[in-house]
C-alpha cells in the first residue's frame, strides 16, 4: 500500500483551519512526553519508534553561512550530535546549514538552520531541531523532548514542538474496531473529539485533552492529541500513530 501522506491528505481533510503555533501553559517536557505514552500505551498497539520534531523562528535577520555555521555548533554543545555529518547549501537568497547524526542511544538527530530573504517582509532565520528513534522502547522519549526543547531554547526560540508515537496491531481492524480504539485511547487521557476522518483508508481522529498544556488551535478550538489507524496490507499489520499537537510524519 502506498504510504498515505500526512501532510498531503490529512491535513487538507482534517485541519484546514487549525494555525500551527504551538501554545503552552507552563508545560513541561515530562507532561508532554508522559501524556502521549499514556495515550499510546491504551491503544494497545506495539511500539516501533518515535519522533520529536522542532521547528521555530529565530529571529528577522538574515545570517551568512559563516553564522549559520558558529550558531549550529553553539546548539550542537546542547544537543550533542557526536561526529556530525555537516552541509551547508547556498541558492539565492536562501542559505542553510545542517547537523545530521546519532545520539548514544541509536537515535538518528538533525540540526537544521535556515536564513531567507524576502522581497515584500523581513528576512527570517527559522530552526529545525529533529529526533528519530526506532526501537520497541520508550524509556528515552521524554528525555529527547526534553533535549529538542531546551536546545530550542538554548537559541532564544519558542519551542514549537510535534511528537509521534508509532507502531502496529498485528490483526486487520475494520471500521468498527478502529473507532473503538480511537475512543479507548481518548477516555485514557480525558480527550475530546475535535475533529476526525474516517473511511476505508484511514480512521484519523483530533482531539483535545487537559492532561498537556500544549496545544493548537484549529478553528477556535484547543488540539493537542491526533491518533491515526489504517491498514497496512503489505506488512499485514494495522498501523498505529498517536501525535500530540498533531500527527507529523508519514504513514
Amino acid at each position: 500500500m502506498k504510504k498515505i501522506g500526512i501532510i498531503g491528505f490529512l491535513l487538507c481533510l482534517l485541519l484546514g483551519g487549525w494555525s500551527f503555533l504551538l501554545h503552552s501553559e507552563t508545560a513541561s517536557s515530562a507532561d508532554m512526553g508522559s501524556f502521549l505514552t499514556e495515550a499510546y500505551t491504551a491503544t494497545g498497539a506495539s511500539v516501533e519508534g518515535y519522533t520529536v520534531h522542532n521547528w521555530s523562528v529565530l529571529d528577522q535577520q538574515y545570517r551568512t553561512p559563516d553564522q549559520l555555521k558558529q550558531l549550529g555548533h553553539t546548539l550542537n554543545k546542547s544537543f550533542g550530535i557526536a561526529g556530525a555529518e555537516e552541509t551547508a547549501t547556498s541558492d539565492g537568497d536562501t542559505v542553510s546549514y545542517a547537523l545530521r547524526g546519532t545520539w548514544a542511544n541509536g537515535a538518528q538527530v538533525q540540526i537544521v538552520l535556515k536564513s531567507m530573504k524576502f522581497t515584500e517582509h523581513a528576512p527570517q532565520t527559522a530552526l529545525v531541531l529533529r529526533v528519530e528513534k526506532d526501537g520497541q522502547e520508550l524509556g528515552d522519549f521524554t528525555h529527547a523532548i526534553e533535549k529538542v526543547r531546551d536546545t530550542a531554547l538554548g537559541a532564544n526560540a519558542v519551542p514549537q514542538i510535534s511528537t509521534c508515537i508509532k507502531g502496529f496491531l498485528a490483526d486487520k481492524m475494520e471500521g468498527g474496531e478502529s473507532n473503538a480504539l480511537v475512543e479507548k485511547t481518548f477516555s485514557a487521557v480525558n480527550a475530546k473529539e475535535i475533529e476526525g476522518v474516517r473511511s476505508d483508508l484511514v480512521t484519523s481522529v483530533s482531539g483535545y485533552s487537559p492532561y498537556s498544556k500544549d496545544y493548537i488551535v484549529t478553528n477556535g478550538n484547543k488540539m493537542n492529541l491526533q491518533v491515526a489507524v489504517h491498514y497496512d496490507a503489505h506488512q499485514g499489520k494495522t498501523r498505529v500513530l498517536v501525535g500530540s499537537p498533531i500527527v507529523t510524519i508519514e504513514y
